[in-house]
């Protein structure tokens, strides 16, 4: 089992699966957590380096600094899209105990774009993915994507691929339908309102 399954799992339907965890660039975890890591990792291993009889105020404080990495860590990792095979889950978490979803089938997906303002989003190639969806306000957006072009062309390709694919399968489905009723009717034969009309007046 991959961490995505075991992470996101709870955000599926029945029978949906993963196809893509899409997250915020790297820069933005490190920029977010630069001087969490100086003043909560790097200060108290100095600490102890100058002045070893501190030790345990250096690893109570070391482990502060843990204890906020893993912050960051969580607040980044955690604020992502989970591209599936039927939709896009679009996942907000703000700390630890606070997180919302969203979701936008395939097929009410009128259009998706990027966008890679600045200095640091072009060198880095991170930018703002959007996702607008068909008679409705409610749309996605994934702010310092990774590879956002790459992202684009990703849930394009398998929208297309999707709505084909349903199309096929619910023109199968139809013409389905339409055969088992054909066969029946032709085992069965079709009453008329004169047959019909005879059957009722002999049950009378």
């Amino acid at each position: 089992m991959e961490l995505s399954d075991l992470f996101f799992s709870s955000h599926l339907e029945e029978g949906e699966r993963i196809l893509r965890i899409a997250h915020r660039h790297f820069f933005i975890l490190f920029k977010a957590s630069v001087k969490s890591f100086f003043f909560g990792i790097v200060l108290p291993i100095a600490l102890y380096l100058f002045f070893p009889q501190l030790v345990i105020v250096a690893l109570i404080w070391l482990a502060m600094g843990i204890i906020v990495m893993f912050y960051h860590f969580i607040d980044w990792y955690f604020d992502a899209w989970i591209i599936t095979n039927v939709a896009i889950i679009d996942i907000e978490r703000n700390g630890l105990f606070d997180k919302k979803s969203k979701r936008i089938e395939y097929e009410m997906i009128d259009g998706i774009e990027y966008q890679i303002t600045g200095f640091w989003q072009t060198i880095l190639n991170f930018g703002d993915t959007s996702i607008d969806t068909m008679g409705t306000n409610l749309s996605l957006t994934l702010k310092d994507a990774s590879n956002p072009k790459k992202l684009e062309k990703f849930i394009t390709e398998y929208q297309e691929k999707y709505v084909n694919d349903k199309s096929f399968s619910d023109y199968n489905s139809l013409k389905t339908m339409l055969a088992s009723m054909i066969a029946y009717h032709s085992k069965h034969g079709i009453l008329d309102d004169k047959d019909d009309d005879k059957k009722k007046t002999k049950m009378k």
